[in-house]
């Protein structure tokens, strides 16, 4: 028998530290990144971040996108809200399209 674990990427698992060491940064630059609503890790009953897979990754396209295009961090805010407003407007039209099917 075989057995298959599956990750999922949402799930909170690293404290600020081992997410910060995970990604080579200081745990303030993650403390910044949330104080600019880039990430938003979840909190345990006694108020300790816990970073998943999926936070890891978004702080990685922070920095590539403050280093490659030299951005700040409102440049990325910026950039992160007009993807989510692409991403929303496409599904909204992806749906007026089914309709008229």
């Amino acid at each position: 028998m075989v057995f298959h674990f599956y990750h999922d990427g949402h799930k909170p698992v690293y404290t600020i530290h081992i997410a910060a060491e995970l990604l080579g940064c200081h745990p303030r630059t993650l403390r910044l990144y949330e104080q600019a609503g880039l990430i938003k890790p979840n909190r345990t009953a006694k108020n300790y971040r816990l970073y998943s897979q999926h936070d890891l990754t978004t702080v990685k396209r922070i920095c590539a996108l403050m280093a490659e295009w030299e951005l700040t961090l409102s440049g990325v805010s910026a950039m992160f809200q007009m993807a989510e407003r692409f991403h929303i407007e496409m599904e909204r039209l992806f749906e007026e399209m089914l309709r008229d099917v």
